[in-house]
């Protein structure tokens, strides 16, 4: 092959050159790896040749070599693990010869090549030298390129790499690294270079953070390096004092104190709008933590525990000083600002949203003067600055200090949405109000405010996209606190004081969602809207979203029509999304009324069926046609039968989507909806749905989440199948007690919460398959109970156990021991049952565990008297 034209052809504008060098480039890695790589490597190393094609050289080199995702590394990993040292040694040092290139484009492709390479040796003890060499060319004061781009390779790989595999050398990388990094380093790039590489590293050197003196020296370089004279040296050092906030806050107090107020503060304030932003980011930062250690402090207080940290109360000490600064830079918006752009200003408005939610009412007197005076002023700057601050501190600070301003406010504020001649702050007083209607709606009196405020809200949908967006979050707000939470309202709720409104509301959003351009989310966002209207509606509205709701399946059969003249991407993109939304406006529909959409169900069947086989297998279009599926099969039950016989090829054909989970889980969650809802008319489905199902929990491909759903499906499938589930028992039995093995590393956090996700869902099936066969054969279960007890008690051990564990598995006791009695006894009263139902019984707050557990409690005891009865017997007769 011709690698350089394939090379620059994979970086073409033109789609089809770029596609057809793609799939070559594919090609010759799958027929020949390690030439295909010898190949990239020579090119990545060739100094004569076009720095486009060396760039992409090193691109597909790492590629070849690096995940994007941890799916899929394993076997990028293994590929490159069986090619011999000889093979890959080349590769290696053409990679780290290219790190010394002059062209610094080169070079630095060069370090991600490194990196990637590294970061499968050094886990198995290969590459020894590679530390050193690095470390060497770190030194080398004569080639500044070859230090920028080993101390990129450096970062790169204390970011990828388990800190132990490098403890040995971990000292010496924070010595190259920092010595870069000190301000007497001549060149700036290679300065930020090492910022950088220790910003990457931040989580590496906990160890050094531990000591006090090595501490010291870090943060002096950081706190040096955010005065340089170079501004990119300012923004990485501002960017490493914002995650050092984040990793060591507790550690911060003497530096706060000592130099990062003043810095930070000098910091928000200076022209270079990068340095700015970072340095209103560690505010932010700051605020964050502050607000996660005081929720976490009150949960332990809450459980009669110390926490383990508390808030330092950075922020609130720091509020005379940093509260002034946000303010002036809420004023510093252009005309021009496009709404994609991260500002000044947008920052400082996001900053004081966490600080009003960290320290609370303290925020609103000295905020409200900045408001009162801007808000009349010529300058739209101002006003749109005085508006945006107000809504800022609307959640934290206690409502009952808040009412009486927003009642002040509020009718100013629908006058300015009406009536300000300017669109900037148009926008921010929509968005205020939809604050207000999200978290102060309590002070909007129906018989004042309401008629003005959506009549003002209605208005704003027909503004700017930002604009229409803000409304739409608004009328949300208000109609489900105003007429109900659409999964509570049931069929009983005549008429609400949003209902006079729904007609006018409803005929306003319906062209936006018909808007053929999705700008800003907007159309979405009207969708969004009816499918809320349509959950909280009212008795008296019905006849509005039953009219709505047909307007919206002939909009969907009218795009399905279409479906053949999309061009390109975009087009398809585009159909995608609207048929998403779609299908959300009418499963909300479905919801709210099952004998309201009864009727229209054969049409809503076929278009989905039609969807479906139209989507080209798009995830996020089958994710919510499935979905759609399964409301209509919850709201027919046991008509939905009917259609069964269409819809199973393609729920068994998403369930064998193995590589895209996203599909898999959105056809194991319709899977058990419509097991809830044909009860025995699965049967002749349910051979075909289990061995998909099991095949799922077997496959090595498959992400991980979509497991413990597919568990939690197979005991629906035994619960609406009853003692046809018998077949299938020994089999899912197996797989549970695999799957029930899982465990998880001590502070991997996401492992730990998937163990008790598959836990949960592990019982969720025992409970289902025992309540399912235990009518037609109830000694079925008897001899696996041993077992699945052990499971149990193994469970309870475990500290991280959920509640929701807990409770499940005190009612599936419970049916145990009502089922077979006394003949296993001896696992009843085991201690650990004993303790499991006493903490059943004292969990106050849940209802249902107390329930299981009395239950539990009640059979237990039974067992007890039991046994005492025939040891007293046993006393007598002898």
């Amino acid at each position: 092959m011709n690698a350089a034209q394939l090379l620059q052809d994979s970086l073409s504008p033109n789609q089809a050159a770029r596609e057809s060098a793609t799939q070559q480039l594919e090609a010759a890695a799958r027929d020949n790896f390690h030439g295909y790589l010898h190949t990239l490597a020579v090119e990545l190393a060739n100094e004569s040749q076009d720095l486009n094609v060396r760039y992409a050289a090193g691109l597909a080199f790492k590629n070849a070599i690096a995940a994007r995702d941890s799916i899929n590394q394993p076997q990028l990993t293994e590929r490159w693990l069986a090619l011999p040292d000889s093979a890959t040694a080349p590769l290696k040092q053409s990679t780290l010869s290219t790190l010394g290139s002059p062209q610094h484009r080169a070079g630095a492709v060069a370090a991600s090549c490194v990196s990637a390479i590294a970061a499968i040796e050094l886990p198995v003890n290969k590459w020894p030298e590679l530390i050193p060499q690095l470390l060497e060319f770190v030194g080398n004061q004569e080639n500044q390129g070859l230090r920028v781009s080993t101390l990129q390779a450096v970062g790169f790989i204390c970011e990828v790499i388990d800190p132990e595999i490098l403890s040995a050398k971990s000292n010496e990388i924070l010595t190259a690294v920092v010595q870069g990094a000190r301000k007497e380093e001549p060149s700036h790039e290679v300065q930020h270079a090492a910022i950088q590489a220790l910003l990457n590293s931040l989580e590496f050197i906990r160890d050094n953070f531990e000591r006090e003196g090595e501490r010291n020296y870090i943060m002096q370089v950081v706190c040096e390096a955010t005065q340089s004279p170079s501004v990119t040296v300012q923004v990485g050092a501002f960017e490493c004092l914002v995650r050092i906030m984040h990793l060591y806050y507790e550690k911060m107090d003497f530096y706060m104190e000592r130099a990062l107020f003043g810095l930070t503060i000098m910091g928000m304030k200076h022209h270079e709008e990068p340095v700015a932003l970072q340095a209103i980011e560690f505010w932010s930062t700051v605020c964050e933590e502050e607000i996660e250690l005081s929720q976490a402090a009150m949960e332990a207080y809450e459980m009669g525990e110390q926490p383990l940290y508390e808030s330092k109360g950075f922020a609130k000490a720091a509020l005379p000083d940093i509260l002034p600064v946000l303010l002036e830079l809420l004023c510093q918006q252009n005309e021009d600002d496009d709404e994609d752009d991260w500002t000044k200003s947008m920052a400082a408005g996001c900053c004081l949203e966490l600080l009003a939610n960290n320290v609370g009412n303290d925020i609103v007197q000295p905020v409200v003067p900045f408001v009162e005076a801007g808000i009349t002023q010529p300058d739209w700057q101002r006003r749109e600055a005085a508006v945006m601050a107000f809504g800022s501190i609307l959640d934290g600070p206690d409502p009952e200090v808040l009412a009486p301003l927003v009642t002040q406010a509020l009718g100013a504020l629908i006058g300015m949405m009406q009536n300000d001649p300017s669109l900037q702050v148009r926008d921010t007083v929509a968005w205020t109000l939809s604050k207000i209607c999200e978290n102060m709606l309590q002070v909007i009196d129906p018989a004042v405010h309401l008629e003005n405020l959506i009549t003002a809200l209605v208005i704003g949908l027909n503004a700017s996209p930002r604009t229409c967006n803000s409304c739409c979050a608004a009328l949300n707000s208000l109609v489900v606190q105003i007429s109900g939470d659409a999964d509570l309202l049931g069929d009983d709720v005549p008429t609400s004081a949003m209902s006079k409104y729904y007609s006018g509301i409803l005929k306003e959003l319906m062209p936006i969602a018909e808007r053929p351009t999705n700008h800003a989310n907007s159309r979405s966002a009207a969708y969004q809207t009816i499918s809320v209207f349509l959950g909280a509606s009212a008795n008296d509205t019905l006849p509005v979203v039953q009219e709505v709701a047909a307007a919206m399946l002939a909009r969907q059969e009218a795009l399905l029509g279409m479906q053949n003249q999309l061009v390109g991407m975009d087009d398809r993109n585009n159909w995608n999304d609207m048929q998403i939304n779609l299908c959300v406006v009418i499963q909300s529909f479905i919801r709210r009324s099952p004998s309201l959409a009864a009727p229209f169900a054969d049409r809503i069947m076929t278009n989905l069926l039609s969807l479906i086989q139209a989507s080209g297998k798009h995830a996020g279009v089958l994710e919510d046609a499935f979905a759609t599926v399964g409301g209509l099969a919850s709201a027919l039950e046991a008509g939905f039968g009917k259609y069964m016989e269409h819809f199973t090829p393609f729920l068994f054909s998403a369930l064998a989507s193995f590589e895209d989970w996203q599909v898999a889980q959105a056809a194991v969650y319709v899977g058990s909806d419509i097991a809830r809802a044909v009860n025995d008319g699965l049967i002749p489905y349910a051979e075909r749905l289990m061995v998909a199902l099991i095949d799922l929990l077997r496959s090595p491909v498959v992400q991980r989440q979509v497991k413990p759903n597919a568990i939690t499906t197979i005991g629906e499938v035994a619960l609406a199948i009853g003692g046809g589930f018998r077949p299938y028992l020994e089999t899912t039995m197996s797989i549970l007690s695999q799957a029930g093995s899982t465990s998880a590393a001590p502070g991997d956090e996401a492992m730990i919460d998937f163990v008790q996700t598959m836990r949960e869902s592990i019982v969720d099936a025992f409970i289902g398959i025992m309540n399912g066969v235990k009518d037609s054969d109830v000694a079925a279960m008897q001899p696996y109970v041993p077992g699945i007890m052990g499971f149990l008690k193994t469970c309870w051990a475990d500290e991280d156990r959920t509640d929701s564990f807990g409770t499940a598995s005190l009612g599936l006791i419970g049916d145990f021991a009502e089922a077979y009695k006394g003949s296993i006894r001896d696992e009843l009263l085991q201690d650990w049952v004993q303790q499991a139902i006493q903490w059943g019984r004292t969990r106050s707050g849940n209802k249902r565990a107390k329930t299981n557990a009395a239950y539990a409690q009640n059979v237990s005891s039974s067992m007890s008297k039991l046994l005492t009865k025939g040891r007293s017997d046993s006393a007598t007769h002898l």
